[in-house]
């Protein structure tokens, strides 16, 4: 498996916008652009000193075909699911010793990994969620879809749909965080999964090669 490795390349970006005016185009004075923990940081902090703000996120789908939703990396393919994943080998491993200390254990327990994972897309879900939530409480849009830079000011916004728009602002804050990428050696991506994956894998890895050694795994 390869671990993620931080480029400076604009993989998240942009859902629709709220306020957008009859010709499709819409003005604030920041827009930021990456929907991870700085960024969404960044946002409530410019809308509590009276700013109109954008939140524009979007995930690309990795070559397994997995995405996820609002914020970021370490929320929804990172620290959050790793600490879960953690925990749960080191309830294991507390089961299997756990006669050494007194505990009358049945020897035939078994982990079933669907449940596992399923909890845990659960959990993840449900902060991805209340990010959306926080954001509207600080009247902050939320822009799903995928965007690049017309000019100075102005983004052009791609959704899923393909629908397109124009989003202008006076300042831009750039927070996009990186994706994992696979290394040039054959059989890599054909062979290899990313961190973006392994979360929602649908049976257990097994005994696992890792390459690179980033916090996340």
């Amino acid at each position: 498996m390869f671990a993620r490795k931080v480029i400076p390349a604009l993989h998240r970006s942009f859902n629709y916008c709220r306020h957008s005016s009859s010709s499709g185009s819409s003005h604030y004075d920041l827009v930021v652009i990456g929907g991870g923990s700085g960024g969404l940081a960044c946002s409530k902090e410019a809308a509590a000193l009276g700013k109109r703000v954008a939140v524009l996120d979007y995930v690309q789908p990795s070559p397994q075909g997995s995405t996820w939703g609002l914020g970021g990396t370490c929320v929804n393919v990172g620290c959050i699911p790793k600490k879960l994943m953690h925990q749960a080998a080191l309830v294991g491993h507390m089961i299997k010793n756990s006669s050494r200390l007194g505990w009358n254990v049945p020897g035939n327990i078994e982990h079933d990994w669907t449940t596992l994972c399923s909890n845990v897309t659960g959990y993840v879900r449900s902060l991805n969620w209340g990010y959306r939530v926080q954001l509207h409480d600080k009247s902050v849009d939320y822009v799903n879809g995928w965007g690049s830079f017309l000019d100075a000011n102005t983004v052009v916004v791609v959704d899923k749909k393909q629908n397109r728009q124009e989003i202008t602002a006076d300042q831009f804050v750039i927070a996009v965080g990186g994706r994992p990428q696979y290394p040039d050696i054959e059989g890599a991506s054909e062979f290899g999964i990313t961190s973006d994956d392994i979360f929602t894998l649908k049976h257990p890895p097994g005994k696992t090669l890792v390459v690179g050694a980033s916090c996340i795994l």
